[in-house]
């Protein structure tokens, strides 16, 4: 079965649901559309009493560039940061709280929010190749929403020094660091992942669902509502402060100029 959306694919094969992030053109990069139509999909399938998995990869050759910052750009409002924020927020912990396994696949980069998503799946997978990056300092902003998925993998002590110094890291080190599950040769992607996936569908429905329950449920019954409230808006105060404006803006009109330089150069072939 396919479902539409304008910037994903969702599609369902015996109990199986793929979810696919389809901006290629954009590095699929996390509008408020996107984010919307991705939480639809994750719902749909948490809905249905026959789903047992659900899959997430992507087209083009980057898994998702974070915050599309087009987008944010448009926000003139603290209430307009705080919407994007928790549509973001809510993404995540749909993925999480999902009653099934979700399994990312990657490969390609991987940016800022798209790193919450492999934090908030239960299995990733990155190829050899993928580049990852908590590149938000860089802008004026903070990884304050996915903040709360990833401390759930990362130590406090590695996320202060990937955090504050926005470099990049190979699969390899993601993988150390309990970010992602598997790293994988781009040629071997689709064994492993059909590997992973016979194994948990020869799992018990009910069984993997009370253990996802039981996991999320002792690790962050205490804090959660405390969390969202304060990672969303610290994300909006600092989405309309001067310096990620500047940095926002500054980026837009780039990638504009790069835009028309493109099409001047189409026109003359």
């Amino acid at each position: 079965m396919i479902f539409p959306f304008k910037t994903i694919r969702l599609t369902s094969e015996k109990g199986v649901y793929t979810l696919t992030l389809n901006r290629p053109e954009a590095k699929n990069a996390l509008n408020r559309l996107m984010i919307s139509e991705m939480t639809e999909a994750v719902m749909e399938a948490a809905d249905n009493s026959t789903a047992r998995l659900l899959v997430i990869d992507h087209e083009g050759d980057v898994f998702c560039a974070g915050a599309d910052l087009t987008d944010l750009s448009e926000s003139t409002s603290r209430e307009e940061g705080l919407q994007y924020a928790r549509l973001l927020f809510d993404l995540l912990e749909s993925i999480e709280k999902c009653p099934f396994p979700v399994i990312v696949s990657a490969h390609g980069n991987v940016y800022g929010g798209g790193i919450g998503i492999l934090a908030a799946a239960d299995i990733s997978f990155l190829t050899e190749n993928c580049r990852l990056c908590f590149s938000e300092v860089k802008i004026g902003m903070v990884p304050a929403v996915i903040s709360a998925f990833v401390l759930r993998k990362v130590s406090s002590g590695r996320a202060r020094e990937l955090m504050l110094t926005a470099r990049e890291f190979d699969a390899r080190e993601a993988l150390e660091y309990g970010i992602v599950s598997f790293v994988i040769s781009p040629e071997n992607e689709k064994k492993h992942l059909d590997s992973i996936l016979q194994s948990l569908l020869s799992n018990k429905q009910k069984a993997m669902a009370a253990c996802k329950n039981m996991i999320f449920t002792t690790s962050r019954i205490s804090w959660l509502g405390a969390v969202k409230e304060y990672s969303t808006s610290l994300f909006a105060d600092l989405l309309l402060a001067q310096e990620a404006r500047e940095a926002i803006a500054s980026f837009v009109e780039r990638k504009k100029q790069r835009g028309g330089k493109q099409n001047v150069k189409n026109r003359k072939k």
